[in-house]
């Protein structure tokens, strides 16, 4: 009992730094904060590394140690810029570092095919094949090496299996362009459409920086899939329609609108009891267009037969007021133009004003013919433009005008 006291109270008296196994726990203590200090160079080091694999910017910046994805995101910086060697060189050193990593080989791959090294390209195609089909360079080579066989439904899936994955492509026509250019590859793309995969819609709206002989054939491609009955719609439909006719292919246009928008119709102009009006502006061009302005009042009021509406207007104003206008395309010929524009009491009412002239040119104002509240007017479309503006104006007055069932027939 005395030993133990004697000890215990010993090793009180003792300074801190000098007890028993505070020499090994200290060193547990610098041992700890080490490892954690090493624990976030890691850790560190590895998130700058994975994201430079979404930003190149960074490639340079990771320590050597780290640069896994770095290396592939740089080297396919150096692809596209065409530094093809040190794309090479990257890729070497990439599949050193991460040999089972698939987008190791198919940026060494790429690389010697830009080298001019197919035989060797395709060997490391081959490594990057087998270990994971969703990297971008690799579904694109084994996509032309299907066209260059010959088997566009092949190369059609593997299209479809990289856009799944990758619907940026969308937005770089060169890859698509060999199954896009010919009207199998079309058809074998409207193939794969068929399905609703997730980028049909990007296929259809998204048309920013692309040229117009690239959306003139993807508009024939959602043609030949309105033709099998699967359409996009009208919002859809309507950013390439619009492209399409400011570049000039009117008829494509129109062929594109009526295809995948089922509001559009075959009449000219498109919608003429106004059915589908929008008060929040036309999607396109082939449908109508309805202006507001402070000092007109618009209200949309059921016809006698649904779903046709037509237009209740009170021009306030002392001037005349436009107020609806729609692009048409009709063959040339003669015509006769029609609308009703009558009185709150049904009488006819002659401040409705038609007119009708080239999209780029000066409007001629018709001069009609009223039978009661109904209007007409023959005319003639020539050939001095491919496509027309029909205009609808309202004169001012203290009545309301009563505006619908606007055609334009044939008469021989």
């Amino acid at each position: 009992m005395d030993t133990i006291t004697t000890s215990t109270t010993a090793n009180r008296r003792l300074p801190k730094s000098v007890r028993p196994g505070s020499q090994s726990m200290g060193a547990a203590k610098l041992a700890s904060l080490a490892a954690c200090l090493v624990f976030s160079a890691l850790s560190l080091g590895n998130g700058i590394d994975r994201q430079a694999a979404n930003s190149p910017r960074l490639a340079d910046r990771v320590p050597a140690l780290f640069a896994d994805q770095a290396l592939i995101a740089r080297g396919e910086a150096e692809l596209n810029s065409g530094r093809l060697v040190a794309a090479y060189e990257d890729g070497v050193d990439a599949v050193r570092r991460s040999p089972v990593d698939p987008s190791s080989s198919a940026l060494l791959a790429s690389a010697r095919l830009g080298l001019n090294d197919p035989a060797g390209a395709q060997r490391a195609f081959r490594v990057a094949g087998q270990m994971g089909w969703r990297v971008p360079l690799t579904q694109a080579y084994w996509m032309q090496q299907a066209i260059a066989a010959g088997n566009l439904t092949v190369a059609a899936t593997r299209m479809d299996a990289l856009l799944r994955q990758h619907p940026w492509v969308l937005g770089q026509p060169g890859i698509l362009a060999p199954l896009e250019n010919n009207p199998a590859g079309r058809a074998a793309i409207a193939g794969r459409l068929m399905a609703a995969p997730t980028w049909l819609s990007s296929y259809a709206f998204n048309v920013d920086g692309l040229s117009a002989d690239v959306i003139s054939q993807r508009a024939q491609v959602l043609g030949l899939l309105a033709a099998r009955g699967v359409r996009v719609g009208c919002d859809m439909a309507a950013p390439p329609t619009t492209r399409l006719v400011d570049t000039g292919r009117i008829a494509e246009a129109q062929a594109l609108w009526r295809s995948q928008c089922p509001e559009a119709g075959t009449a000219i102009p498109a919608d003429p009891d106004f059915a589908y009006l929008r008060i929040s502006g036309a999607r396109s061009y082939f449908e109508w267009d309805l202006l507001g302005s402070a000092d007109v009042g618009v209200v949309i009021v059921p016809a006698s037969k649904a779903p046709a509406q037509q237009l209740e207007i009170h021009n306030g104003s002392p001037f005349i007021r436009q107020v609806l206008n729609q692009l048409i395309a009709p063959a040339p010929g003669r015509y006769r133009l029609s609308w009703l524009a009558a009185t709150g009491e049904g009488k006819a009412s002659n401040q409705a004003l038609v007119e009708l002239g080239c999209r780029q040119g000066p409007a001629q104002r018709l001069v009609p013919t009223a039978f009661g509240a109904q209007w007409h007017a023959d005319i003639e479309i020539g050939r001095d433009c491919p496509v027309h503006m029909l205009k609808v104006s309202v004169l001012p007055g203290p009545d309301n005008l009563l505006l619908g069932s606007i055609r334009l027939d044939p008469t021989g």
